[in-house]
């Protein structure tokens, strides 16, 4: 209709109209744009928040993740720990024997640190998402991404190392009855039959034994790192507590 009525003012030399006609023309389509821009600029608003709401979630999920860990790895690095000096006191006794006996049953696994960071990827790599932070909350982010890959990969270093050698195929170490246990790691059920390993000579002789003390001394030297790198990673987690205001 509008072209139409433009014609018709064309056809009359009716320049005027003509001016005015293309005005409304012009301001429809900029009215139209502005109109789109806001509601992408709602939109992307919206998806950001979304986005920042996941990563206080994960976050959230992170730090229980780490005090579940930090409580096992302190049960299991005493008790290795305490078997560890029962072995080197080299003192025969029904006491020494079942230490020893239950921190090599300890060692034959580790502890890892794992974290979720589906949301922080997502926070730093979606273009959208990155053009809604502010220079505080973009740099905090960046920074968090670098430590996070920083203290999972030395986290990923101290759980594989011990396991390199299996203690279970030294020669002076026995396997028991099957017998069963609940296992809970990182919040999955990994309950089962398991058999416990033991010493099949005294611990006066254990002692003589260079490869049973390595065992030991390896899985206690790496082992010790991970509370320092939980303390880091919930350093981190902290401060995205403190930037998101959480």
């Amino acid at each position: 209709m509008l072209f139409r009525r433009v014609k018709s003012h064309i056809k009359n030399e009716d320049w005027f109209a003509v001016f005015i006609d293309f005005c409304i023309v012009v301001a429809g389509v900029y009215i139209g744009l502005q109109l789109g821009n806001a509601n992408e600029a709602r939109s992307d608003k919206r998806a950001y928040q979304q986005a920042v709401d996941r990563f206080k979630a994960e976050t959230e999920t992170n730090l229980k993740a780490l005090d579940e860990l930090d409580k096992g790895i302190s049960e299991y690095l005493k008790r290795a720990t305490t078997a560890f000096d029962a072995l080197q006191s080299c003192v025969d006794s029904p006491e020494n024997v079942a230490l020893v006996n239950s921190g090599v049953t300890a060692i034959t696994g580790t502890y890892g640190l794992s974290v979720r960071r589906g949301a922080l990827d997502e926070l730093t790599n979606t273009p959208t998402l990155l053009a809604q932070q502010s220079p505080k909350e973009r740099a905090f982010l960046t920074d968090a991404k670098y430590y996070f890959d920083i203290i999972q990969r030395e986290a990923n270093y101290v759980e594989t190392i011990p396991l390199n050698e299996r203690i279970q195929n030294n020669p002076i170490i026995g396997i028991g009855e099957a017998v069963y246990r609940n296992v809970t790691y990182a919040g999955v059920d990994f309950s089962r039959v398991q058999r416990p390993l033991y010493l099949k000579v005294p611990v006066s002789e254990a002692c003589q034994n260079d490869a049973l003390i390595k065992s030991f001394y390896t899985w206690e030297r790496w082992q010790q790192v991970l509370p320092a790198l939980s303390r880091q990673m919930r350093t981190e987690l902290t401060e995205a507590q403190e930037t998101f205001d959480m």
